[in-house]
């Protein structure tokens, strides 16, 4: 994909889910994009290969989830199983402000985690190579996060081990292919709200459900 069309594909889609890039952002979410492609001709950093699968279950998904932050642009977040960035890198381009942690195992893609960090000179961004599971044992993450994200996990395992590190009135959510049958069945949490929107390309409707911690 020729650079300009990818920025005009990237401007319009993340428009049409009510997300306004200012053209820095874009300038580095179109770098973000071409080094992610040259990265995973050699390294396995995601599944997606199209580029138009890349710019919509990666770059406009993860924009998405700025609908959560309302007014709280200095928010922290912690991204888990953040694989090649997403959705924590995304959201940092498009909110300068934000405070963003990513926890992801794979040294592999720590190694582009870091490049990728360097060379769009992102700051206030924190780099664990770990499990979540074993992040535990550093006190200094606890209580501390205004949200928690987790993408393309299978969170029911992992609900006891992200708890201890939301904040006050922190939020976890969910990134679900499509509407939660059960969403009040979620253990220790409680559904506040849930986000629908449509992803371009066809790959189809995804809904954030917003969690707050049950009593």
């Amino acid at each position: 994909m020729e650079s300009q069309t990818t920025l005009k594909t990237i401007r319009q889609e993340s428009q049409k889910i009510g997300v306004c890039l200012s053209d820095e952002a874009i300038s580095q979410i179109e770098t973000y994009f071409q080094e992610l492609v040259r990265w995973n001709q050699k390294i396995n950093l995601t599944g997606h290969k199209e580029e138009n699968r890349i710019i919509s279950n990666l770059f406009i998904d993860s924009l998405a989830f700025q609908k959560v932050f309302k007014q709280k642009t200095g928010s922290s977040i912690l991204d888990v199983g953040s694989g090649a960035g997403f959705p924590g890198l995304p959201l940092k381009i498009s909110c300068p402000q934000l405070f963003v942690t990513l926890v992801e195992p794979n040294l592999k893609k720590v190694s582009f985690l870091h490049h990728i960090v360097g060379i769009l000179k992102l700051k206030n961004v924190a780099i664990e190579p770990s499990r979540i599971e074993d992040l535990n044992k550093f006190e200094e993450h606890k209580k501390i996060f205004d949200f928690i994200f987790l993408k393309a996990l299978r969170f029911d395992a992992l609900l006891p081990y992200v708890r201890p590190f939301l904040g006050k009135d922190g939020k976890l959510i969910l990134s679900r292919p499509k509407k939660s049958r059960n969403p009040g069945e979620i253990t220790g949490f409680f559904v506040q709200e849930e986000i629908s929107y449509l992803l371009p390309f066809g790959c189809g409707e995804r809904v954030l459900l917003v969690l707050g911690p049950a009593n």
